[in-house]
């Protein structure tokens, strides 16, 4: 990696519970009775309440919040370019996904990227690192992956 760094993280500095921690255990069992309740409701049994809210697993739009647009426009502009010609869409959407295009080998989301990611997505993850965590991140030691 491009830069040396003086701190960082490994499985010995990890607190030992953590990696011991298995999602299933801490959300499973809220996860199933609210399921089993929403079969309930479905088959008209009474309760003393109306509706089930599942905040255990941070599902923000499940719980009626709306999508963040910025994400989707430039999401569908990249993806379909012809889109970028549309008036409908704002201009720093359009000016978002036209700089990811133009990283992109053909212009194109189709074409084959750097298998660490494309290196104008790993700059722009590298400036919002450095701004939450108020600490330097080289773009170039930043990894994106599925």
């Amino acid at each position: 990696m491009a830069a040396e760094h003086k701190h960082f993280l490994t499985l010995d500095d990890i607190n030992p519970n953590i990696k011991k921690m298995e999602w299933s255990s801490i959300c499973g069992p809220l996860v199933a009775k609210a399921q089993q309740l929403e079969k309930e409701f479905k088959n008209d049994v009474k309760k003393p309440f109306k509706e089930i809210l599942k905040l255990d697993i941070s599902d923000c739009q499940a719980m009626g919040q709306p999508p963040i647009t910025f994400i989707r426009q430039v999401i569908s502009m990249v993806v379909y370019p012809p889109l970028l010609d549309d008036p409908k869409l704002p201009d720093d959407a359009n000016q978002r996904a036209r700089t990811i295009l133009n990283a992109c080998k053909g212009g194109s989301m189709g074409s084959y990227t750097n298998e660490i990611g494309i290196e104008i997505i790993r700059k722009h993850v590298a400036k919002f690192i450095e701004k939450r965590d108020v600490t330097p991140c080289n773009w170039e030691d930043v990894i994106l992956c599925g």
